[in-house]
């Protein structure tokens, strides 16, 4: 598939999310009764794989043949939860750094989480969700980018969309930046399983992170409350986020280092090296629908933080 056509998925998909925002809201206000947040995130993840299905099945290609799916080397697995861990710092700093300007999403909705059985969400926000995004993003958008010839862009536009896809602006900062490493990963790998694994392994671990710090919610409230106490002043704050920055710093180098080495295992090292030198082959990435979807969706992120 062109990346034309990818970018008119994307149109789809972020229409296709606002029209189901639009949907339940109405469902709402109607007096519907509430869905559940593990009914939410199905719908969610499918009105974002459902467009890029049906873009690969209209161009006439097979998804097997579009998206790289193939097996990976045992000791390559065991570097990628290393990968993984290693990325923690990062995520942490850039979302600590979102939430100076906007709300943490993840920790509005996690009432909700709790109210689940842990499996489930587990199955829904562990499993599910990472295997249809990482088929849409680093299958469908990233696969067909590079068609193009453009590594490094197609690297870069596919994660910045799939932070945009998350509609709030605390989560497409961390999404895009996590974007990037993921998309790293199948380089190194040539295997969308590859980041399959590394985002189940990631959103699994904050899921059984957030049950496991439910019994002591109280704490990690008056710890929350004390750390913006101490925090407040401008200079205390600068010199909390320098410590952030240099310790993801330097599980970011780990991290590469590792990806470097899973690239050498499966036999694309080589290929890694290359990407700073690969040649544009004249494409321009950015289409009309593609444009028309990021002013949307930026749109939708800053009215939502109005309300």
């Amino acid at each position: 598939m062109n990346y034309k056509r990818a970018n008119r998925a994307f149109l789809y998909m972020i229409l296709s999310t606002i029209g189901l925002v639009v949907v339940i809201s109405l469902w709402y206000l109607s007096g519907g009764s509430s869905i559940s947040i593990l009914m939410n995130n199905v719908l969610s993840e499918g009105v974002v794989l459902i467009p890029a299905v049906a873009a690969v099945l209209y161009s006439g290609e097979k998804l097997s043949t579009l998206i790289p799916f193939h097996k990976i080397r045992i000791s390559s697995l065991f570097l990628i939860v290393v990968y993984v861990f290693a990325l923690f710092p990062l995520v942490a700093f850039v979302n600590s750094v979102s939430m100076l300007f906007v709300e943490n999403t993840v920790s509005a909705i996690s009432q909700d989480v709790l109210a689940m059985p842990m499996w489930s969400m587990i199955l829904a926000i562990g499993i599910f969700g990472p295997f249809v995004e990482e088929i849409v993003f680093r299958g469908v958008i990233l696969q067909s980018y590079q068609r193009t010839g453009r590594i490094i862009g197609s690297i870069v536009l596919s994660s910045v969309l799939f932070g945009m896809m998350h509609m709030n602006f605390n989560q497409f900062a961390y999404g895009a930046v996590m974007g990037i490493m993921l998309a790293l990963l199948v380089e190194a790998t040539g295997s969308v399983l590859s980041s399959f694994i590394a985002h189940a392994v990631f959103n699994t671990v904050e899921v059984v992170m957030m049950f496991s710090s439910r019994d002591v919610m109280s704490s990690a409230s008056e710890m929350a409350s004390d750390y913006l106490d101490f925090f407040d002043g401008t200079i205390s704050t600068i010199i909390y986020h320098v410590y952030l920055f240099i310790i993801a710093a330097i599980f970011t180098v780990i991290a590469v280092v590792i990806m470097r080495k899973i690239a050498s295992i499966e036999g694309r090292l080589e290929f890694i090296n290359s990407i700073p030198g690969c040649k544009k082959q004249g494409y321009k990435l950015l289409t009309l629908p593609l444009a028309i979807a990021i002013v949307i969706c930026v749109s939708y992120m800053i009215f939502t933080l109005r309300i």
